[in-house]
């Protein structure tokens, strides 16, 4: 485009001018030129990596995590699997990949979210606090004027990506795909017996009129409907608007004299579970398939929350093991406020992955920073109706699966243990100056905590964005690798020079770097196993060894990684899951310029892990690196 001054006004200029004077947020998330979804139908098909080269990346990263005597079996069955039946799998997995853009996408979103059964809350869904303590600290009586700005900005990252508007993403001048984006707001999972359905009703400008514009409301066991959007003139309210709606629920259920049904507990029973007890819900009463359309077709979630957690670690845990009374686990995103006006928030993994809704998170948090906690926009205040009271008829049998699904998830929850701290040693800042990838030396960290914690390497999954190609979600970076194994032996050992460290860090941050850039490409090696696994179980071959042989499972295969870890961006934003494994840990991680905020996950039931040692551990692990960093300067 030119750099002179048009002659005449263009759309692209409608565009600019509509957005009005540009804010750091707004230079950051809009775009007068590029639509949201432009880039989507030249993104380049996720291709199918070599197989003799994803065979000796396996090898590498099993290396580790066996003895000599396993490691030379092993490497018998690759050796074998590479040329018997690898070759026609991996012909039949191209032949596949010729008819699909993204020849992962349905086995992924079917293998690795619909078809598990395990209830979604608290092992699936993504949780995390909002960090707004430093705009608004601890205040009773509060919420409901915080709520409904964060809401108001909400609503505005919902239209700016129907309007598309917001900027289309680019990593190192390459775009990424926006898809996911579309099934933040509208979007549910809809519970079957054998195998869930996950359905999105959200449409852009382009492609019609809104989808429903209703926000679902939980408070002590009830549930309310308000539309969010003037349909008319298709504008979002203000926060005065959405605080009149608030106000009128919170003082209705608090005036009741006993708590609602809590009907939301049915969805965080296993999903079998769930399933039979949602036919029956709609079996029950004509009035419950409206009720559940209206729930399930919304925008999203707010739930008030009459608990107080101060901390963040507090914070995480209700909003990852709150009142279940008070969740709809199947809704794409659910913000929870608390009685002393702080925020977390639940959502579901199955539509996008943890980087969106830390977006949007970053949306709102830079909202605020701006604003210094004020709404700066339109207070407009139009007659609308109040919300609607959804009331589902229930009968004995609903009413004892209530409590049984409500027993139940407590006894899931009791089990998790959970940590979100600050390190405030360094950051990433400290890091460049050591020209040391953030990331890449955290993960060393990781390593290094949890062998001097448990005597022993930890498989590892490190999540690795493959958003350049179309409809790409993650590929696994495996970070347990014979570099950074080494380094960890070598600094518990305690007879290397400190010179010799730094290179063996070196080495293992090298190494890494090089394997993340390659499973951003899509040339990992787990997902083409699976591709491989589930080629061969649909083709009706015998299972080959190397899926049965234990060091498949002793390397992470399979969803067995010790640790599961992920970056969720350069800021303080950071929530978790639960680990892959009983003796695992989730591990994840925000790093800012001068700190890194972790979420640190494990279960009670196994003795040897525990979060809060971890965490230590780590930060003593990143100060002892960078004393090794700082030694090899002398």
């Amino acid at each position: 485009m030119s750099s002179s001054p048009p002659s005449e006004t263009t759309s692209e200029d409608n565009r600019l001018l509509s957005l009005g004077p540009m804010s750091v947020r707004d230079q950051l998330y809009r775009s007068a030129t590029n639509k949201t979804f432009e880039n989507e139908p030249d993104l380049p098909s996720l291709p199918v990596p070599d197989l003799q080269s994803t065979l000796a990346l396996y090898l590498d990263t099993v290396k580790p995590v066996v003895d000599s005597e396993e490691y030379e079996n092993t490497e018998q069955i690759v050796k074998k699997f590479g040329s018997s039946i690898g070759p026609k799998l991996q012909e039949a997995l191209l032949q596949r990949a010729q008819k699909s853009r993204n020849w992962l996408e349905d086995w992924w979103l079917n293998y690795a979210y619909l078809q598990q059964r395990t209830p979604l809350i608290p092992y699936c869904n993504m949780a995390a606090p909002y960090p707004i303590h430093e705009y608004w600290p601890p205040q009773r009586g509060s919420r409901i004027d915080r709520i409904s700005m964060s809401l108001a900005y909400e609503l505005e990252f919902w239209k700016m990506i129907r309007s598309q508007i917001m900027r289309p993403m680019v990593h190192r001048g390459v775009p990424w795909a926006m898809d996911q984006f579309k099934r933040l707001f509208n979007t549910c999972r809809v519970p079957g017996e054998e195998k869930d359905t996950l359905k999105c009703w959200f449409v852009t400008e382009d492609e019609g009129p809104p989808a429903p514009t209703n926000i679902i409301v939980l408070y002590r066991g009830y549930i309310f409907s308000f539309e969010a959007v003037d349909r008319e003139l298709d504008e979002p309210l203000t926060p005065q608007e959405i605080a009149f709606q608030l106000f009128y629920i919170e003082k209705w259920c608090q005036a009741q004299s006993t708590d609602g049904p809590g009907v939301g507990a049915l969805t965080v029973a296993d999903r079998s579970q769930w399933a039979k007890n949602r036919d029956y819900l709609i079996k029950c009463h004509p009035q419950n398939k409206t009720t559940l359309d209206k729930i399930e077709q919304a925008l999203f979630v707010i739930i008030f929350d009459d608990s107080e957690p101060i901390t963040q670690s507090e914070i995480l845990r209700e909003a990852m093991c709150g009142d279940c009374k008070n969740r709809w686990a199947d809704k794409s995103m659910s913000t929870i406020v608390f009685n002393n006006g702080l925020m977390g928030a639940n959502g579901d993994h199955t539509p996008f992955d943890g980087l969106c809704t830390a977006i949007l998170s970053h949306y709102i948090m830079m909202s605020m920073d701006e604003s210094k906690g004020v709404w700066k926009g339109s207070r407009k205040f139009r007659d609308m109706p109040k919300a609607e009271r959804l009331d589902f008829i229930l009968d004995d049998h609903l009413k004892g699966e209530i409590e049984n699904s409500v027993k139940t998830f407590n006894q899931n929850c009791s089990d998790i243990q959970i940590v979100h701290q600050t390190f405030k040693g360094f950051g990433k800042a400290a890091l460049r100056d050591y020209k040391f990838h953030p990331e890449a030396f955290t993960q060393v960290a990781l390593q290094l905590a949890y062998y001097r914690m448990h005597g022993k390497p930890a498989p590892t999954y490190c999540t690795a964005s493959t958003r350049q190609y179309y409809h790409g979600r993650t590929e696994t970076c495996r970070s347990c690798f014979p570099e950074s194994v080494d380094f960890c032996k070598s600094v518990v050992e305690g007879n290397s020079t400190p010179g010799d460290l730094f290179n063996k860090l070196n080495q293992a941050v090298n190494k890494f770097n090089k394997l993340m850039g390659e499973a951003m490409k899509g040339y990992g090696c787990d997902r083409h196993l699976m591709g491989l696994y589930l080629i061969c179980m649909e083709e009706g071959h015998e299972l080959p060894d190397l899926f049965t042989d234990p060091s498949f499972i002793k390397s992470g295969g399979g969803g067995n990684y010790i640790l599961s870890t992920s970056c969720s961006g350069y800021w303080h934003i950071c929530g978790g899951v639960p680990p892959m494994r009983d003796d695992g840990y989730g591990t994840f991680y925000g790093i800012e310029d001068t700190q890194i905020t972790f979420c640190v996950t494990a279960y009670k039931k196994c003795e040897e892990t525990d979060p809060e040692v971890y965490f230590n551990n780590i930060c003593t692990a990143l100060m002892d690196m960078q004393k090794i960093c700082n030694s090899s300067k002398l």
